[in-house]
C-alpha cells in the first residue's frame, strides 16, 4: 500500500493508493500553520500502516521533509520516493533537453496520459498555472506552453491596477456591466482561448484530458470535446511507483 502525496503550489492532496485504484483523495492548504496536525489526524486513522510514501511536489523543499518527518515518525520502516523528471520513463520520453527542468507534476501528467489515453493527446493542468502538454503516437513529449491560471490573472490585475480588485467569486459568462463580472469571464475566455489555439493552430490531438482545480469551469467554457481527470497528478504518481518498483 502507498502513500501518494501531491505537492503543488498552496494545497497538498493525498490518498491511498492499491493497485493503481486512486480514490478517497483528501486535501488541504499547507500555506496554514496548522497543516502537519491536520495531516496527522487523517493520517493516524489509517488501519494499514503504508509501506512506501511517494511524494510529487513542486512547492519548497521544507513541506516535502516535514511531511517525511511526520510519515517516518508514525511509520519508521516506510520508503520514501521523491518522483523526478527523467529523460524517459513508462513508455513516455521527455522532450526537454535539460528533462529534470519539466516540472514533476506535468512529468507526471505525461505518464498518466500515456498510460490511460495513449496516442495523440494533449493535457492541460488548470491549476495556478496553466500548462499545456501533447504527446505522440508513440508517446513522445512534442513540448507544451505555459500560462498563468486563471486565478493568478485575476490577482495580476489587483496587484497591477489601482482600481481592480481582486474577487474569487464566480459569475455568469459574457460580456458584463461590472467589473468584477467582467474580470470573472475575459481571465475564463483568456484561458479557454489559450487551450483552443493551441489545439487548433499549433497541435492537434485525437483526445484532450483536464486536470487541476478550474478544469471543471473550463471544460465547460471551450468549444472542444474534454475528459476531466481531477486526481491525475496521483494517478501518475502511482505508475511511477510501479516503474521504480521495476527498475
Amino acid at each position: 500500500m502507498n502513500l501518494l502525496i501531491d505537492i503543488g503550489n498552496t494545497r497538498i492532496k493525498w490518498c491511498i493508493n492499491n493497485n493503481r485504484i486512486v480514490n478517497g483523495v483528501q486535501a488541504i492548504d499547507y500555506k496554514k500553520n496548522n497543516f502537519i496536525k491536520k495531516l496527522q489526524i487523517s493520517w493516524i486513522q489509517l488501519v494499514t500502516p503504508p509501506q512506501v510514501i511517494a511524494i510529487s511536489s513542486v512547492s519548497a523543499h521544507q513541506v516535502s521533509l516535514q511531511i517525511i518527518e511526520l510519515a517516518k515518525k508514525n511509520w519508521p520502516e516506510i520508503k520514501v520516493v521523491m518522483a523526478k523528471s527523467s529523460f524517459q520513463a513508462l513508455s513516455v520520453t521527455n522532450a526537454y533537453s535539460q528533462p529534470e527542468k519539466l516540472g514533476v507534476d506535468r512529468w507526471l501528467g505525461l505518464i498518466a496520459l500515456q498510460f490511460y489515453y495513449p496516442g495523440n493527446s494533449c493535457i492541460v493542468d488548470c491549476g495556478t498555472a496553466i500548462t499545456i502538454d501533447f504527446l505522440d503516437e508513440k508517446g513522445l513529449h512534442l513540448g507544451g506552453l505555459i500560462s498563468p491560471g486563471l486565478q493568478l490573472m485575476k490577482r495580476s490585475l489587483s496587484f497591477g491596477t489601482e482600481d481592480l480588485s481582486y474577487i474569487g467569486q464566480s459569475h455568469s459568462v459574457g460580456l458584463s456591466n461590472a467589473t468584477e463580472s467582467a474580470i470573472f469571464s475575459g481571465t475564463l475566455y483568456a484561458a479557454a482561448g489559450l487551450i483552443e489555439k493551441t489545439i487548433g493552430n499549433i497541435c492537434m490531438s485525437n483526445t484532450l484530458v483536464l486536470t487541476g482545480g478550474d478544469a471543471k469551469l473550463l471544460a465547460n467554457t471551450i468549444n472542444l470535446k474534454s475528459i476531466i481527470e481531477p486526481d491525475f497528478v496521483l494517478k501518475g504518481l502511482s505508475l511511477y511507483c510501479e516503474g521504480e518498483k521495476q527498475a
